[in-house]
């Protein structure tokens, strides 16, 4: 057996193990990856607790478990807990963000062609001009470039998404924070395809993220987290029922989904008892694996990715298909999930649409291939 081969051997498992039984194949964890039973159990326990004994009761019984589920989150982006707080929506976080931070009037953000388009249009609803930032070949924001473009003309911040949610590109955002740091431009991270799949403990001074991707977690949570320096600096106004919140937890919302927070919390546990790096490197070989089965696929071609790539896979069609109605046919005939990934997703790069392939650290030889088979092509010739 190769090392490819034995590199499928690994005790992933037990992650579907505590996972209820999906009904076909699920290869979609950039949409949302599957919740636990112990987080579904947590979730519904804490909505049937608020029913017992009343919302705001329950709410006080799970606070010690949600106070240290925001350490762990603070731990994981790199901020302490007094800096982090639960939002609805990585969105929610973004626009928390806007309506917070202390930026001047006809602000402008610094972005690369990879940036999510939702986040394009946040931006400009609040009026803020978006300045494009020179990237390699593979669309990693050029660090030395960056530093020549923030010397020149500085913008009011710099935003990156950690990893696109359209291809595989991961951003060297170490390298990039320590630019923008020395050039004492703000930097803020969109870690919404990030959190759960790569390392985010770098030093950013706003990161966001959501629950129900790669922490597999529930939908309708996201999470933000805010550097101390810019504490003081904010514009939030005190919670009408929580007066003493921390300035950044006043960005918190009072009626406030308890039960999903519960869930993340939870979710977060387990993705440190299974080890952060452990998780980490797991994905980087399930995006090699991935790529490895789906190449030279009859009528389909790999998009490109740069060398250091997370899961997320993406395939253009090469013979005329539509990748909405195949991914609907995916679906349907062969109970496989992928997305269909709209051009919207990343408009600066203008790219055609794709179908998105994004399994999590427990996929298979045998799903893989099945899905090589679904699209038309036959078993690759991994072993050679």
């Amino acid at each position: 057996m190769t090392a490819t081969a034995a590199a499928l051997d690994v005790p992933w498992s037990a992650w579907s193990l505590r996972r209820p039984q999906f009904t076909g194949i699920h290869l979609d964890s950039a949409a949302a990856g599957r919740m636990s039973t112990d987080v579904l159990d947590a979730t519904t326990a804490q909505l049937r607790r608020e029913s017992q004994v009343g919302a705001y009761v329950a709410e006080g019984e799970a606070a010690e478990v949600i106070d240290a589920g925001r350490a762990q989150l603070g731990a994981l982006l790199g901020m302490p807990p007094d800096g982090i707080a639960f939002v609805e929506s990585a969105t929610a976080a973004l626009r928390a963000l806007l309506s917070a931070w202390p930026l001047p009037q006809q602000a402008s953000v610094a972005v690369a062609p990879s940036e999510w388009g939702p986040n394009l249009r946040t931006f400009r609803m609040h009026g803020l001009e978006i300045r494009h930032l020179q990237v390699d070949e593979h669309g990693r924001i050029d660090v030395r470039a960056l530093g020549e473009s923030l010397a020149r003309r500085a913008p009011s911040l710099v935003h990156a998404d950690l990893v696109a949610a359209h291809n595989s590109l991961v951003q060297p955002i170490d390298e990039i924070a320590a630019v923008c740091r020395q050039a004492g431009v703000a930097l803020w991270v969109d870690a919404a395809q990030a959190l759960g799949h790569v390392d985010t403990s770098f030093a950013a001074d706003a990161v966001y993220s959501t629950s129900r991707k790669w922490l597999c977690g529930p939908r309708g949570v996201g999470v933000l987290g805010i550097a101390e320096p810019w504490w003081d600096r904010l514009t939030v106004e005190p919670l009408v029922l929580q007066p003493d919140r921390s300035v950044v937890g006043r960005l918190e919302s009072d009626e406030a989904n308890i039960a999903g927070r519960l869930g993340l919390c939870v979710a977060v546990q387990e993705h440190l008892a299974a080890g952060p790096a452990a998780v980490h490197s797991r994905l980087t070989e399930v995006g090699t694996l991935v790529r490895t089965t789906l190449r030279d696929l009859p009528g389909w071609e790999l998009v490109p990715s740069p060398p250091r790539s997370g899961a997320i896979v993406a395939l253009r069609p090469t013979s005329g298909q539509d990748v909405f109605s195949e991914r609907l046919r995916l679906l349907s005939d062969h109970h496989v999930l992928v997305t269909a990934s709209q051009s919207a997703r990343a408009p600066l790069e203008m790219l055609p649409p794709t179908l998105r392939i994004s399994p999590h650290v427990d996929a298979t030889d045998a799903q893989l291939d099945a899905l090589r088979r679904s699209l038309g092509g036959k078993r690759a010739s991994r072993w050679t």
